[in-house]
């Protein structure tokens, strides 16, 4: 499936058959046919997941429409770049404290549909997917899946970082099934704990 708007490469339903939730990369240049396929689906609450820095560097125009219910709840734990690939799924846990309790809670609390976003929409934005088709009764398999087509959606952009960054091994920033299933075995077995 293509992305659902535009000028967005990975914009799409976190859960099965319902656009109230859609999970994107940052819709930092929106087109009028974005705008308005997001007001048609009343998706109105908007949440930046990305870092101040980021939000500075590329905006989002959408902040100041007023149509919009525009929020910054920017992701804090484990917001940097994994030091290897196998550091993956324990980025994503560290993502997982008081601040992404805030962001779960409000988009379940919210009466309009709601889109969420960070730069690339597959890390962060993966994590905040992940938990909620896990609350939604997702398998750890369709979950998985679904992560990974961020990969698909995102190629020209994962090669023109490769091209930037040839000192990064490629397999930290590119979304392989085993990094969510390896990720939410850490969440089960901290749960537990």
């Amino acid at each position: 499936m293509a992305s659902l708007l535009q000028s967005t490469a990975n914009t799409r339903p976190v859960l099965p058959d319902s656009f109230r939730i859609l999970r994107s990369d940052a819709p930092i240049a929106p087109t009028q046919a974005d705008i308005t396929f997001l007001l048609d689906h009343s998706v109105t609450l908007l949440i930046d997941l990305r870092s101040e820095a980021e939000c500075l560097r590329h905006p989002c125009p959408l902040e100041a429409d007023a149509r919009f219910d525009y929020r910054h709840l920017p992701v804090t734990g484990g917001n940097a770049m994994p030091a290897s690939p196998e550091d993956v799924p324990h980025s994503y846990l560290r993502m997982v404290d008081a601040q992404m309790a805030l962001i779960l809670r409000t988009i379940r609390e919210t009466q309009s549909g709601v889109m969420f976003f960070c730069t690339a929409g597959k890390d962060r934005t993966g994590v905040v997917s992940a938990l909620l088709q896990l609350a939604h009764g997702l398998s750890h398999e369709e979950i998985a899946a679904d992560y990974v087509l961020s990969g698909n959606h995102l190629q020209e952009r994962l090669a023109a970082f490769r091209a930037l960054h040839p000192e990064i091994d490629p397999r930290i920033y590119t979304p392989q099934a085993a990094y969510m299933e390896q990720f939410l075995a850490l969440l089960a077995h901290t749960k537990r704990e």
